[in-house]
C-alpha cells in the first residue's frame, strides 16, 4: 500500500467514525435562540397578567417567534447542505427537535381550549425537556442538567401561581438557552 492509498483509507475511517459519533457537534445556537425566545414569551405573559405591560406587547413576543422560526429555517438549510458530514445522532437530534416543537406548536394552536394560559407555555417546556433528554441519554451530561432545570422550573411554577411566568422563563433560559451556550463554548 502506498501513501495515497493509506491516506484514502484513513479518510474513510475518519468518515465512518464521524458518522457513528454519539456527540452533538452543532446546533447550540438553536437552543440559545429558542431558549431566549421561549423565556421572553413567558416573561411577557407574566408582565401582562400582572398589569405591568399592556397586552399589545404580545406582538413583540409573536415577532420574536417569527424571527426564531426564520432563523431555524435558514440555519436548518445550512445543516441540511452539510448532512453528509453529520453523525447519525446529529441527524436524529434534528428529527427529535422538529417533531417535539412541531407537536408543541400543533397542540398550542389546535388545543388552546384544552391547554389554556400557562399550560401552553408548559407544553413548550416539556418539548424542550424531551429534546434535552434525548441528547442526554446519548451521553451528554449538560443536556441532562438542562432538562432537570426545566423540570424543576415546572414543579416550582406549579406551586407559585402568581409567578408562573417567571419560573417557566427561568427554566427555559437556564435549562435550554444555557445548555445551548455551554455547547457553543464547548465546541469553539
Amino acid at each position: 500500500m502506498d501513501a495515497s492509498e493509506a491516506r484514502e483509507h484513513l479518510e474513510m475511517v475518519e468518515r465512518i467514525v464521524a458518522a457513528t459519533s454519539r456527540r452533538l457537534e452543532g446546533g447550540g445556537e438553536f437552543f440559545v435562540v429558542w431558549g431566549v425566545v421561549s423565556a421572553y414569551a413567558c416573561f411577557t405573559f407574566q408582565m401582562i397578567i400582572q398589569g405591568t405591560w399592556p397586552w399589545q406587547m404580545l406582538w413583540l413576543a409573536g415577532a420574536a417567534d417569527v424571527c426564531a422560526i426564520v432563523f431555524s429555517i435558514v440555519r436548518g438549510r445550512y445543516y441540511r447542505r452539510n448532512v453528509a458530514r453529520m453523525s447519525f445522532i446529529q441527524r436524529e437530534f434534528y428529527n427529535v427537535l422538529w417533531l417535539s416543537f412541531g407537536m408543541a406548536f400543533v397542540v398550542d394552536v389546535l388545543g388552546f381550549n384544552i391547554f389554556p394560559a400557562w399550560a401552553q407555555s408548559a407544553i413548550w417546556s416539556v418539548a424542550e425537556t424531551f429534546v434535552l433528554l434525548y441528547i442526554g441519554v446519548h451521553g451528554n451530561a449538560r443536556a441532562i442538567v438542562g432538562a432537570l432545570a426545566i423540570v424543576v422550573s415546572i414543579a416550582v411554577a406549579n406551586f407559585a401561581p402568581h409567578y408562573v411566568g417567571y419560573w417557566l422563563a427561568g427554566g427555559m433560559l437556564v435549562g435550554y438557552a444555557g445548555f445551548g451556550l455551554l455547547e457553543l463554548l464547548a465546541h469553539s
